[in-house]
């Protein structure tokens, strides 16, 4: 899992409590209640996020290098960071995952179902998670003083209902995973060959910015998702 301590949007972000649990605590408990959970690692360049997540039985093989954690850096450089230290160490593994405390909603069952799936086609590099994207396309259009693009589309439409249109769909947030060779290969984890997992309702939920969080507050207050209950601790 990767948590860095360079919040802008929501200072310590990855640490806020959220009904009452520190944030990232969702996806540890997540993933290591997974019937495919191995070693569940924290990426971070902070020591005090790191021994937060080992509450909670995540383990700390590093402390994330500077360079990897502002917020330039790429995820993919980050796993690949975690790939090597775990060759470096003599481990090896068929897969590499990267789960963000930013999705708290994914449920286990949602992950086991997209390793399955995965594990299921043996031509399939990985699968990531996805959900409907909202506005469809067609409403789309690059930043412009006139509607010139979006305009066009709407003449070609004779219907705006939603049901005029295919579902597209756009990455979630909620989980990465890649056969580890083909991450290496790759050193991405989407290519032509990588998986679609659908997710859907609160477990789309990527916390970015204050709205988010506010929502995800919302969530917990309808007790729509209970920490206590989902893990039973």
């Amino acid at each position: 899992m990767a948590a860095r301590s360079g919040s802008k949007s929501l200072p310590d972000k990855n640490i806020r409590l959220l009904g009452g649990y520190p944030l990232l605590a969702y996806r540890i408990l997540t993933g290591l209640a997974s019937s495919y959970s191995h070693d569940l690692w924290i990426s971070t360049d902070s020591d005090k996020y790191a021994e937060i997540a080992e509450k909670f039985g995540a383990t700390k093989p590093f402390l994330r290098p500077a360079e990897l954690s502002d917020d330039k850096a790429l995820s993919a450089d980050v796993v690949l960071h975690a790939m090597n230290h775990a060759s470096s160490i003599g481990l090896e593994y068929d897969y590499i995952g990267l789960l963000e405390p930013t999705s708290p909603f994914v449920r286990t069952l949602e992950l086991d179902q997209a390793i399955a799936e995965l594990e299921s086609n043996a031509a399939a590099r990985g699968i990531v998670a996805v959900k409907e994207a909202v506005p469809n396309k067609m409403f789309v259009q690059e930043n412009s003083k006139y509607l010139s693009t979006l305009s066009e589309n709407l003449k070609k439409l004779k219907r705006l209902d939603r049901q005029a249109f295919s579902m597209e769909i756009t990455p979630s947030g909620g989980f990465y995973i890649s056969r580890w060779e083909d991450f290496l290969k790759f050193k991405t984890f989407y290519t032509e060959l990588t998986l679609s997992s659908l997710l859907e309702g609160i477990s789309t939920l990527e916390i970015d910015e204050p709205l988010d969080w506010l929502f995800a507050e919302f969530i917990i207050d309808k007790a729509l998702f209970d920490i206590k209950e989902v893990f039973k601790i």
